[in-house]
Parts: C-alpha cells; structure tokens; sequence
C-alpha cells in the first residue's frame, strides 16, 4: 500500500512539474550584436531575468545568435521567425518616419533626457498611425548623441571635411553627411572597425561609447563635437504581435511594467553611463577633442536646418500634427532635464 501511495505521489509530482513546463512560454531573441556587448549584457539579458521573475516562471526569453541581419530584425520579429528583438529604426532608411524626430541635430547631448521625451511625444502623438505594425513596441530610446570621429580632419571648417569618405547608419546621418560635402558609405556597425581599419572610410558619425567598445580610437584619433549633437540614433525592442496577445493576461501586464517608459530609462540609463565613461577614456586613448563652436556653429546649424525642414515636412504628410509633437517634443527637453535634475 505505501508503494502504491509512492508512486501515486510520484505520478501527481511529475504532473505538475510537466504542467508547469508546458506553461512556459519561451521568446525566441535575435542577437545580432557580440554577446559581451553591454545591449546584451547590461539591458537585454537583466532585463529578460526580471521578465522571468515578473512572471513567475512562466515567461523566458532565450537568446539566440543572429537570425538574419542587423536591418532585417524589425520584419524577423514581424513575420515571426524570431519573438523579440532589438533595433535600429535608422537601418531601414525612410520606413520609421516618424521616429526620425529623435534623431534630429542639436536637440540634447542626454541619452535618458532625449529618451524620456522622445518616448513621451511618440507614445501621444505618433503611435497611433503603428509604424511598428504587426509588433508590440515594448520601448524606443536614443543613446548619446552621433559627433564626427575621423582619421584626421577636425571640423574647423566646411573646407576641412569636404570630400571626406563617412560611414552613416541611416537616413538623417546620410543627410547631414551629403550636406556638409563629404561621401556617405552605408554600412551595419558591425562592420565599422573592418572598414575604417582598412581605410576604406575616414571617419563617421557615431556615439563616444562606440569608438571606445570597438576599439576604433587608434583609427579615428579625432573628434569634433557639437552641442546637442549632429544626430541621434533611435532604437527600439518589439516583440512577435501574435506571440504578444498569445500571453495570459497577467503575464502582459507583468511585462509592461518593466517596458515603456521604465525600459526607455532603464536602456537609456546604461547608454549614458557609457557615455560619460568614454569620454573619461579619451585622453588616455590619444582621441583630441575639438569643440564646435561661435560663428562656425552658427554657420553649421544653418547648413543643417534642412535636416529638421523636411523631416518636418515629410512627417506631416504621415501625421498632421507633426508640427505641433515637434515643438512639444523640443520643450520637453529642457522640462525632463529639470525633471531628472541634469543637463540637457
């Protein structure tokens, strides 16, 4: 009878523990960044370990290599052949319009300030006109701001840069670089080191903590800063719409109190801490410096207004009131940057 009652028990146990790992809903990630990334290290993978908790179990997400492209993660996650991933909106030139607002020059040299009132003004504003169609946006944020690192030519002038080969990233950077006389080449980050350590680019565009993660400071030992940037680069997480309204109810709620606005902070929090520990990083890496400045800045927003003129014009044919989310998006920096007691 005891033997009996054993493996009774025995049975009912491992039930429910098959009952629990049929419960489990596992979200396939896309990683297409190098797995000691701090994307990886610092947002996703702390971040998929509250989901987890958050859900008691029954929610996981399982990292996987790269299952396509950098540019191709928005439709992988789209057409389902992975669940959740992380992105650059700016990698598929013109397709997220609307989010080019966040990418504008001159706005904030702050990752979490831009972050928090991009994310504000785009949630009010944009969201319903679902550029992120057949997703669930879960955040978008900006890190620090694009300045120009180059081989050797400090902005000290328009002459100085002409003709200058930069890589560009999308679509904005693609325009400010045309516009300043220099030669746009396309290209992923990933390939980045690759092609300025062959020479075949002079510089780019790009945030002081990529030149330090790459190791691209012996390669472009020069830096030229503006205020607020020369642009910005939007990015985003989204997960599978489907696999999303898949999920018990309780499981989505517990997942949106960890995204949106507290994944915008939270994302955008490590982006600026390695900001500021890049730049810390330059003098000891050779990188000088050259501070953009008096009549030449002036000379410089007014060469770039073009840039926000016709986003400006070109969103407005997607969402009437572009203008109006612009110019709240504008005073929100300042008021988020008081906010969090920082500079914009």
């Amino acid at each position: 009878m005891t033997a009996y009652r054993t493996l009774i028990l025995a049975a009912v146990a491992a039930t429910a523990v098959a009952s629990a790992a049929e419960a489990q809903t596992v979200l396939r990630f896309s990683n297409w960044l190098p797995p000691t990334h701090h994307v990886v290290t610092e947002m996703v993978t702390p971040w998929a370990t509250d989901v987890e908790k958050a859900t008691e179990g029954r929610v996981k997400l399982q990292i996987l290599p790269a299952l396509g492209a950098p540019p191709a993660h928005f439709d992988l996650v789209k057409n389902g052949v992975a669940d959740v991933a992380f992105g650059v909106h700016g990698y598929t030139a013109n397709r997220f319009k609307l989010t080019e607002m966040s990418e504008l020059p001159f706005t904030t040299d702050h990752a979490v300030v831009n972050s928090v009132a991009y994310w504000r003004t785009y949630t009010k504003h944009f969201a319903k006109y679902n550029e992120h169609e057949g997703t669930h946006l879960l955040g978008l944020w900006t890190n620090g701001p694009y300045q120009l690192f180059t081989k050797a030519n400090a902005f000290t002038s328009l002459d100085a840069v002409n003709g200058i080969k930069i890589r560009i990233p999308g679509a904005t950077v693609e325009r400010i670089t045309k516009a300043l006389g220099m030669t746009p080449i396309s290209s992923p980050l990933t390939e980045a080191y690759e092609q300025i350590s062959r020479g075949v680019i002079q510089g780019m565009f790009q945030q002081k903590e990529t030149v330090i993660a790459f190791n691209m400071t012996q390669h472009m030992p020069v830096a030229s800063f503006v205020p607020g940037g020369f642009a910005h680069s939007s990015q985003f997480m989204v997960v599978n719409e489907a696999k999303w309204k898949g999920l018990e109810a309780r499981d989505r709620d517990a997942i949106a109190k960890l995204s949106g606005e507290a994944m915008v902070r939270r994302f955008a929090a490590v982006w600026e801490a390695k900001e500021a520990a890049a730049l810390a990083k330059f003098a000891e890496t050779g990188v000088k410096v050259t501070n953009v400045e008096g009549k030449l800045l002036q000379e410089l927003r007014g060469k770039l207004q073009f840039v926000t003129d016709e986003w400006l014009a070109e969103a407005t044919r997607k969402a009437p009131e572009a203008p109006a989310a612009l110019a709240e998006y504008k005073a929100a920096i300042p008021a988020v940057a008081k906010e969090l007691n920082v500079k914009p």
